[in-house]
């Protein structure tokens, strides 16, 4: 599992696909489907809004067991240090003194397992030593969290708008064949019957869309 925080900034005049029919939104449902990927997201849009005299330009979403995890500062250094390499944690508390973190090493395990308790790290194997059972942790998750340079908003609103074709073909087809499916899905996340689910509706399709990316950049690098 990988979760993302990906900043972006994509300004275009279409109305974008991100949200289903409104229509769907007190249907009840047999099947119960629930997901465990999430993570926060910055994503810039190009989806107009209810009001007309403004356009949407950032659907920012916040996971709160990602936020939560990683509001301590050094546990989002932790996730960078074990991102390409399984430690023990005491091994990482020596990455970390490295990096000017003094901290005692149950303080790093401390962290450790508060993010493995999270499912953001994962024991990936057991070693057996005279000292006893040495656990090596790996980080399943990326916290991204940068603010792109103003001198770059029109290389990547060309890059965006070149993509963008692609993109409203994944929506079709999320929104035409999994339509039952995305629906089980918001009936499980929204909290009452009456509440809108329009945004419900909009996490489900960026959380899809997010772990494709995974997959894709994955496989890139292996």
């Amino acid at each position: 599992m990988i979760c993302l925080t990906v900043e972006t900034d994509r300004r275009t005049d279409q109305t974008g696909r991100l949200g289903l029919s409104p229509a769907r939104h007190h249907q009840s449902h047999d099947t119960q489907f629930a997901t465990s990927f999430s993570a926060p997201l910055v994503l810039s849009v190009g989806m107009a809004p209810a009001d007309a005299d403004g356009q949407l330009e950032d659907i920012v979403v916040r996971d709160t067991r990602v936020s939560a995890a990683v509001d301590e500062p050094m546990r989002a250094m932790i996730l960078d240090v074990l991102l390409d390499e399984a430690l023990p944690a005491g091994a990482v508390h020596d990455r970390l003194a490295q990096r000017g973190i003094d901290r005692t090493e149950n303080t790093v395990r401390h962290h450790i397992n508060e993010l493995r308790d999270a499912g953001l790290v994962d024991v990936v194997r057991f070693e057996e030593g005279r000292g006893g059972t040495k656990k090596y942790y790996r980080a399943n998750t990326i916290v991204l969290s940068y603010s792109l340079p103003e001198s770059a908003d029109d290389a990547v609103e060309e890059m965006a708008g070149s993509v963008q074709p692609h993109l409203d073909a994944a929506l079709a087809t999320l929104t035409d064949e999994y339509d039952g499916d995305i629906a089980d899905i918001v009936d499980e996340m929204a909290p009452c019957e009456h509440c809108a689910t329009q945004k419900y509706e909009t996490y489900v399709l960026l959380t899809v869309l997010r772990r494709a990316f995974v997959s894709a950049l994955r496989d890139d690098t292996t």
